[in-house]
C-alpha cells in the first residue's frame, strides 16, 4: 500500500468511531428535564368513527391535530401516562372539518386536538378535554 492510501485508511479508522459517538448528540439531562415538563394544550380528543355517505365507517381526527414533516403526516398521541408521543399516520380526504385516518391510529386513542409547533415528544399534558367533554361546552 502506498503512503497516501495508508493515511486515508488511518483517517477513516479514526473518523468512524468519532462519527458514531457524535450521532447521539443528546444531552441525557435535557431529555430527563423535558420528560418532566408539563404542557397545557387546548384540547385532547378521542379518535372517533364517522359514517361516510356510502355507509362505511371510518376513523377521523380534527384537521387541526395534523402536522407534517416533509412527506410524512403525524399527530401527537397522549398515552395513559398523559405523555405525548409522535404517531406517524396515513390520511385520506377531509370530511366535515375532520381528516379521515387510513392507518396508524385506533378508535378511542387520545390525540392533541390542535397542533402547536412548541409541543415536543415526552412532555406531559396537564389539561385534557375529550371529545365527549367538548360536546357539552
Amino acid at each position: 500500500m502506498s503512503v497516501d492510501i495508508k493515511k486515508k485508511f488511518l483517517t477513516l479508522l479514526v473518523a468512524i468511531p468519532l462519527f458514531i459517538a457524535g450521532c447521539g448528540n443528546h444531552d441525557p439531562e435535557s431529555i430527563k428535564s423535558r420528560s418532566k415538563a408539563l404542557v397545557a394544550v387546548v384540547s385532547v380528543v378521542a379518535v372517533r368513527s364517522a359514517v361516510e355517505a356510502g355507509g362505511d365507517e371510518v376513523l377521523v381526527v380534527p384537521a387541526s391535530a395534523i402536522f407534517r414533516k416533509g412527506e410524512l403526516t403525524a399527530v401527537f398521541v397522549a398515552g395513559a401516562d398523559n405523555r405525548l408521543t409522535v404517531r406517524w399516520i396515513s390520511t385520506g380526504r377531509t370530511m366535515q372539518g375532520d381528516l379521515v385516518v387510513l392507518g396508524g391510529l385506533d378508535k378511542g386513542e387520545l390525540v392533541v386536538g390542535v397542533y402547536s409547533p412548541s409541543l415536543v415528544e415526552g412532555v406531559t399534558v396537564i389539561k385534557s378535554v375529550t371529545a365527549e367533554d367538548q360536546t357539552h361546552e
